[in-house]
């Protein structure tokens, strides 16, 4: 056996044994996974028909902060989870990226705990509810009709009176 091939040898010989005495470093990093029960935030959206807001997307701001803590999407459910790090107010926006949007807001005190009482929901700003959109509905049908009865009775006036 030539020098250069014995000392190949050698070389994988150590490269082997490396690996299989320090498997860890070898190696990719592996992973863990735990599942618990620890005290979170959920908040759930949904239409005032009962429907959730499925899969709608969600940005939460810690408080004092312009950049999202967090942001994903509502579970099928419409309901979201996350766990609160610091003290103070929280603010929560969820989108269903087809017009409709809640905001919402909560406090955390010092002791990581949801503060009772203190989840406000702030109103959509909408320019009307679902009733008063009916009802502008049907008074504008009922107006045009009207107006458009008026211009052709006026024309027919006009003509037999000429």
């Amino acid at each position: 056996m030539s020098k250069h091939k014995f000392q190949l040898l050698i070389a994988l010989f150590y490269i082997t044994l490396g690996l299989a005495i320090l498997p860890d470093q070898g190696q990719a990093h592996g992973v863990r996974g735990l599942i618990s029960t620890t005290e979170t935030i959920c908040a759930t959206a949904g239409y005032d028909d009962g429907e959730p807001m499925s899969y709608s997307e969600v940005e939460i701001y810690a408080p004092d902060s312009e950049l999202p803590f967090q942001s994903g999407r509502t579970d099928r459910n419409g309901v979201f989870c996350f766990k609160a790090d610091s003290p103070g107010d929280w603010q929560l926006t969820i989108n269903d990226g087809m017009g409709h949007r809640v905001h919402l807001k909560t406090t955390v005190s010092q002791d990581m705990a949801l503060v009772q009482g203190k989840a406000a929901h702030e109103p959509n700003a909408q320019f009307m509810s679902k009733a008063g959109g009916v009802v502008t509905g049907v008074a504008l049908i009922f107006g045009l009709s009207g107006c458009l009865a008026w211009w052709r009775s006026r024309k027919k006036n006009g003509k037999t009176l000429g």
